[in-house]
């Protein structure tokens, strides 16, 4: 079983119900679905796709809707050369001063810049220098010239920005990702923990009561990464934007960082951006970029994620497979090497008594050499704060309805399972056993450890561990 999860960006590629089914078999834990790009009808669609290519694969499944936040873009309708030593006009508004003012998303960002302070383009590529703001109009020089092309990107990596941390179009993008029924939420451009409460404000309007994923995208994310992380569910360290706004070669230090905060929380990580990149075009990664994922995995990440390699890449299927390949094979070093594989015991005690009864699992499943551990849930906080220790022996996280199974879809090492209706007094660690065993992840004769908060169906809060053989039908033995 690979431990590591998949997420796929659903579009034009995978739009084909074969393709879609196939990406699933390959691998594809999870669905991004992007909001930056697209119409509502769209995303609608192809989020109704994913379900049903699900169902037919029996594979429990995550939808993660990425909102679009304050993406600032160059709403330009046709190619713009930018000659070094030549200056470029930016309107503060929306609507151009003078003809030749270039108009953006988000324009009152603009407000922000300083003399001195860079700007850039198309993904750093375009480099400029602000200059003065006057009439209404941003003035900057040009640095590292090219051509400017519609709807590319603006960075501020030197600009503290006052915006809100939800904007219209992100609200517009809950309203969408709500119908869609979406498990995750990820916001764009983080800057602050107290995003998160402005994001599941915005999200509780249109009944949205899930998790929230915070994206470091931004200097000011990586210098509060501890808030963030606590406020939010998870994270995704977005190395495209970081690249841009923090010096390149300061991006893998972020990159251990964010995922060893995110872990010492308990909090679900994504490991995003070009991780296969060359895929887009070619039926196989450059070793760099097979490096690149192993890294990642290495680093303890608990999900990697393709972007175009599935939207819009011509070799959409080998990209998932040869992802899963990479994960495989870097699990199967890490579970034998005795010099590399992430740490244990990372969280600092505390007070809550869960913390250490999940370690404690963990460490009993090795000692006694138990198939998985087996986790009752209701929330899914229990298998979460399991998955953080990074056993080897297989989590299974079983909670009743589909929701929380497929929230658990993104989580290291997590094989969610529905819990079939348990009446009051009923034995929860028992039908755990039975439930697994009927999914066929157990089988008559494995030990296994159980760990529930709640023994007992409507009972008290008494956490519990037990290691039990499975017997015929499911039913629990004696280790």
């Amino acid at each position: 079983m690979r431990r590591t999860k998949i997420v796929a960006t659903l579009g034009p590629a995978t739009d084909d119900p074969a393709t879609l089914e196939a990406v699933l078999r390959a691998g594809v834990d999870v669905a991004r679905i992007n909001f930056s790009h697209g119409a509502a009808d769209e995303h609608l669609a192809r989020v109704a796709r994913f379900r049903d290519a699900s169902r037919r694969v029996g594979k429990v499944t995550a939808v993660l809707a990425d909102l679009p936040g304050p993406k600032l873009r160059c709403k330009i309708t046709a190619e713009r050369p930018l000659p070094v030593g030549g200056e470029l006009t930016f309107s503060l508004s929306e609507k151009a001063v003078h003809l030749d003012d270039v108009v953006i998303t988000e324009p009152e960002c603009l407000a922000d810049v300083r003399p001195g302070q860079r700007v850039l383009l198309d993904d750093g590529r375009l480099q400029l220098e602000a200059e003065k703001a006057d009439g209404g109009r941003l003035f900057a020089r040009v640095l590292v010239g090219g051509v400017l092309k519609p709807n590319k990107g603006i960075n501020l990596p030197d600009t503290p920005l006052s915006i809100s941390g939800v904007t219209d179009r992100d609200r517009l993008a809950i309203e969408v990702a709500v119908k869609a029924q979406a498990d995750w939420l990820a916001l764009s451009f983080v800057r602050e923990a107290s995003a998160a409460d402005e994001l599941r404000e915005a999200a509780g309007k249109f009944g949205y009561r899930g998790p929230v994923l915070a994206k470091m995208e931004r200097p000011e994310a990586v210098a509060r990464a501890a808030a963030i992380i606590q406020a939010f569910d998870g994270i995704m360290v977005a190395r495209g934007d970081l690249g841009v706004e923090i010096p390149l070669e300061q991006v893998p230090m972020a990159q251990k960082q964010l995922i060893l905060e995110a872990r010492l929380r308990g909090k679900p990580v994504i490991t995003a951006t070009d991780m296969l990149d060359s895929m887009q075009k070619n039926p196989r990664p450059t070793r760099a970029e097979a490096s690149d994922v192993s890294n990642a995995i290495f680093d303890g990440t608990d999900a990697v994620m393709l972007s175009g390699e599935t939207a819009v890449g011509q070799f959409p299927v080998e990209a998932v497979r040869c992802m899963a390949r990479i994960a495989e094979e870097t699990e199967k070093h890490l579970q034998s090497s005795k010099y590399i594989r992430p740490a244990r015991n990372l969280f600092q005690p505390v007070n809550d008594i869960i913390d250490h009864l999940t370690q404690l699992a963990c460490d009993l499943a090795e000692s006694v050499g138990a198939d998985a551990i087996l986790t009752p849930t209701l929330t899914g906080r229990t298998a979460r704060l399991l998955a953080r220790n990074r056993p080897w022996a297989r989590i299974v996280g079983l909670a009743p309805g589909d929701v929380v199974p497929r929230r658990l879809s993104l989580v290291w090492g997590i094989q969610p399972i529905p819990l079939g209706w348990l009446a009051p007094g009923e034995d929860r660690m028992e039908a755990a056993v039975r439930d697994a065993y009927r999914a066929g992840v157990v089988e008559v004769g494995s030990r296994v450890v159980v760990l529930a908060g709640h023994a007992v169906e409507g009972g008290l809060g008494c956490p519990t561990v037990r290691v039990v053989k499975v017997g015929e039908d499911g039913a629990s033995w004696e280790p």
